[in-house]
């Protein structure tokens, strides 16, 4: 019997209730929505820090920061403040992040109508409700041992304080770690013989720097929000290889090839949020939003052939500029009411201003390479008007409906020209049903439009996989018709289970092709098919083990494109699956003692490029920690993570000219990455 079976029958012969062990619970208009509302002492065992820790430890829930599609509307998540989804698009764990534990009064899980379009189409959604909390904080101090005995540090602050009228919450965080990667690889011609090998070494040094904050006051009989975040993330590998000409690594090698990568960019965004009653039936919102990101990404080549002697070097210099502004506008009538109607509109503004520079050759004499719209400017206008409705047919039955109207203008300039416009209809719909106290069923149909990556517009290059890559000015956006059915079943002592099952109709989706210019490049392939299951649980072990608790996570996806480069029938480029995650923890209360173990399973994934089949697999992984707060009431925590070390594997099938022509050549790549030890000190004040 799976493990998902196994959850579904000890919940389903369980005395179904909506009390969870450790906190009351109370019914939340229970004729709106089947809520549960978790109290701050539900979560005291597990000594959280941050809302964040919090949202980790509820039953059965996921955290989802949105999708990848457009605008500020369609990419909901399931994550809502005081009511309110958080006024961002990218910094949706800071806004968790700087929400310290001891200011959460109760988390209220929302399974059914969400409330209009703050989390629409979410199966279940996570209420954070808040409570004035004037001078608390909570702090964090890490110290990191990768596999190479070196040392990192990471340091968290969140700070909530009344300033000025203003009740403000801010978050400074700010690490450096160190990946080290090594491993071997090979290239072998199409008949099997082997062309070369390389012994390589990759360490990757990963170093983030952000503050962001909140601020909000009454303002005009209603409620102003101002929110901001902003700071530096930088990615920095260096690799090594040694290459050995027609053999295995032996003797001395014929050839050091080194890549330098720096990709580093600043970040920041601003919000501002103000919402009022407008009678005493509907009340209003006006969100502003403020997005921009400048990335500045080079990579320098150098291969010595013989060792010592420089024999070629090559420069790619990736400059990149984006920005992205949204208004958006919403009225929506409020209560326990029959029917929740909402109205809106929504207009944004995206622009993205890419320049590439590519030299290769002898030194002394490079020459510079080009590529279709290396340099470019893309811009993007577009506005949506929207219309929801909850229906609250009964006390067991809800409708969920909408209808959004969406018109965009694209262009490019620069070294591509070209200027297109798009009109989308977007219609959901979903039926909810509760036959009984803690089970609920859900069915769901809706169609969204993804949200473009501006830069498969511009000319892309990756030195480690020598892959250039045209830009493409004729891209548009892919559609998704997704249905969807599930289940949700809430037991006593904070057991649950959540199970979807879905299937998407997918349009114009975006993989890699042969252009019209003849190039390689990302463009509009084709229609394709996506299904699959996602389910977690937690289930509560304290009959076995006191203050035991088993919580999983599975994942499993399929998915059918035909593609035009093979003409053969093939799944979508990075289909992950299957995902299986379960932990194991045991929290003693009275011993002050907490330790767990968790294991993630290896993961298949392939991409397709024009010429390459790039199959990787990442191994399995192994988790122990020991935690205790008998310190001073210091939350101190050791952690093991790649227990065993953690294997890569990765396939390279190479076809010349393209994926329509014999295989010419095999590369394949082992690599291994061993354990990372942490010691974390944290506590609340």
């Amino acid at each position: 019997m799976s493990l998902s079976a196994v959850f579904l029958a000890l919940l389903l012969n369980a005395n179904l209730q909506t009390v969870p062990e450790g906190g009351a619970v109370e019914e939340v208009a229970e004729a709106q929505s089947q809520s549960e509302v978790y109290e701050r002492d539900f979560f005291a065992r597990f000594n959280p820090q941050t809302a964040r820790d919090m949202i980790e430890r509820l039953p059965g829930f996921s955290l989802d920061a949105g999708e990848n599609v457009r605008g500020f509307g369609g990419a909901a998540g399931n994550i809502l403040i005081d009511g309110n989804r958080p006024s961002s698009k990218v910094g949706v764990l800071d806004a968790l992040g700087r929400i310290p534990a001891n200011s959460v009064a109760r988390i209220e899980l929302i399974r059914g109508t969400a409330g209009s379009s703050e989390a629409a189409g979410q199966t279940v959604v996570a209420n954070i409700i808040r409570e004035s909390s004037d001078g608390t904080g909570s702090w964090q101090v890490e110290l990191e041992r990768a596999a190479d005995g070196r040392l990192y540090p990471a340091l968290d602050l969140t700070m909530v304080n009344s300033v000025g009228g203003w009740q403000t919450s801010t978050n400074v965080n700010a690490y450096w770690e160190r990946f080290p990667l090594t491993g071997t690889r090979t290239t072998e011609n199409a008949n099997g013989q082997l062309l070369l090998s390389q012994l390589e070494h990759r360490p990757s040094v990963l170093a983030e720097a952000f503050v962001s904050t909140e601020a909000s006051r009454p303002l005009l009989d209603g409620d102003l929000t101002l929110t901001g975040r902003y700071g530096y993330s930088g990615f920095l590998p260096d690799t090594h290889r040694l290459i050995f000409d027609n053999r295995l690594p032996v003797g001395n090698p014929d050839e050091r090839f080194l890549i330098d990568f720096d990709s580093e960019y600043l970040e920041g965004e601003l919000g501002v949020d103000w919402t009022r009653p407008l009678t005493d039936a509907w009340s209003g919102k006006i969100l502003a939003l403020t997005y921009f990101q400048d990335l500045d990404q080079t990579q320098i080549l150098s291969s010595e052939r013989p060792l010592g002697i420089v024999s070629s070097a090559s420069e790619f210099v990736r400059l990149q500029d984006k920005f992205e502004t949204v208004l958006r506008a919403t009225m929506s009538r409020t209560g326990d009411v029959e029917f929740r109607p909402e109205f809106g509109a929504e207009i944004a503004f995206n622009s993205l201003d890419s320049t590439l520079s590519l030299t290769s050759g002898p030194p002394g004499s490079q020459t510079s390479v080009t590529l279709p719209a290396a340099n470019v400017t893309i811009e993007e206008l577009r506005g949506e008007a929207f219309a929801n409705l909850i229906w609250q047919a009964s006390a067991r039955w809800s409708v969920e409906g909408g209808m959004a109207a969406e018109y965009s203008e694209i262009s490019v300039s620069g070294d591509a020209a070209n200027s297109q416009s798009f009109f989308f209809l977007k219609p959901s719909a979903s039926v909810i049903y509760a036959p009984r106290e803690g089970v609920q069923f859900r069915l769901g149909a809706e169609r969204t439009v993804g949200q473009l990556d501006f830069s498969a517009f511009a000319a892309s290059a990756s030195a480690s996989d020598d892959r250039l890559l045209a830009g493409n000015p004729d891209l548009g956006p892919d559609q998704t018709t997704r249905l969807s059915t599930a289940i949700d079943i809430r037991a006593e002592g904070g057991a649950a289970f959540n199970a979807e099952l879905f299937h998407e109709w997918r349009d114009d989706l975006i993989e890699q092709i042969i252009l019209p210019s003849g190039s390689a490049g990302a463009g509009n392939a084709g229609d394709g098919r996506f299904w699959g299951v996602e389910i977690n649980g937690s289930l509560p072990l304290g009959a076995l083990f006191e203050g035991g608790l088993l919580e999983a996570e599975v994942g499993v996806r399929e998915s059918s494109f035909l593609d035009p480069v093979s003409g053969l029938e093939r799944e979508i480029s990075g289909t992950l699956s299957p995902r299986f995650a379960v932990e194991f923890r045991q929290d003693l209360v009275e011993q002050q003692l907490a330790w767990g173990a968790s294991y993630a399973n290896a993961t298949d994934q392939t991409y397709f490029y024009a010429d390459e089949e790039s199959f990787s697999r990442d191994g399995e992984t192994w988790t122990v920690f020991v935690e205790t707060t008998r310190i001073q009431g210091l939350r101190t925590n050791l952690t093991f993570q790649n227990i065993g070390g953690q294997d890569f594997h990765r396939e390279r099938r190479l076809f010349t000219p393209d994926r329509s022509a014999a295989l010419s050549e095999l590369e394949t790549i082992r690599q291994e990455r061993g354990m990372f030890v942490s010691l974390t000190v944290s506590g609340q004040f």
